[in-house]
């Protein structure tokens, strides 16, 4: 498989790779450890096929409802159904929300089927978006590899920013200013570091509350 982010592949010719004196063809996506990986990097057919089983799966947990109240087919949703959805999210999460919401409608059917099962009088509390466990599921990692420095993980690790010496109030009369440098897409579209700068700060904010104080990752001005 040739990985390149271009819309038409190079010019440049591919030689022919043998492994046992036979050719091996040149393939346009593979699967690494179940997990689907194209040539450009998109993951969206992973995604899609991931959305795909996981609809039949729930059509089988349909099936055998009529045996199960609402708490056994809630059980059964998170061990089949959810399970298959949230396998190594932190690689293909980086995907456009329009992909990510075929999970969430498999979700939601999962949701529907809970409701009709539960009894007139019982709460049923609502299940945990899917993207709330990825977000979580990213900030554990961080904190295993900042915190408990996990074998596997310590090659992510990263050292921790030093704190400034000044205010951000005073850093305008300082001679520490920053150049933003501006940047074009294929679309010839510019976009600034500070837009997800911004990004970054409110996901921060919003989750700043799952690490313990003297944990919590550095925040970018």
């Amino acid at each position: 498989m040739l990985i390149s982010r271009r819309q038409r592949p190079p010019d440049t010719p591919i030689p022919t790779i043998l492994l046992g004196g036979r050719p091996v063809p040149l393939q346009t996506s593979i699967s690494i450890l179940r997990v689907e990986v194209n040539s450009v990097l998109t993951f969206t057919d992973h995604i899609r096929t991931i959305a795909r089983k996981a609809a039949w799966k729930l059509s089988c947990v349909r099936r055998v409802s009529h045996l199960l109240d609402s708490q056994g087919i809630t059980t059964l949703y998170a061990a089949q159904v959810r399970s298959l959805m949230e396998y190594a999210p932190l690689t293909w999460s980086s995907c456009p929300p329009s992909y990510l919401s075929l999970l969430d409608k498999v979700q939601a059917r999962a949701q529907r089927l809970i409701r009709l099962k539960a009894l007139h009088d019982q709460l049923l509390p609502p299940l945990q978006p899917l993207q709330q466990r990825r977000d979580v599921a990213g900030l554990c990692v961080v904190y295993k590899t900042h915190k408990q420095h996990d074998p596997h993980l310590a090659a992510h690790r990263q050292p921790w920013a030093r704190p400034h010496g000044h205010t951000t109030g005073t850093a305008a009369t300082m001679d520490h200013q920053l150049i933003v440098p501006s940047a074009r897409t294929k679309t010839l579209s510019a976009f600034f570091i500070p837009r997800y700068t911004k990004m970054w700060n409110a996901w921060y904010n919003r989750h700043s509350f799952t690490l313990p104080r003297h944990s919590r990752p550095s925040r970018v001005l």
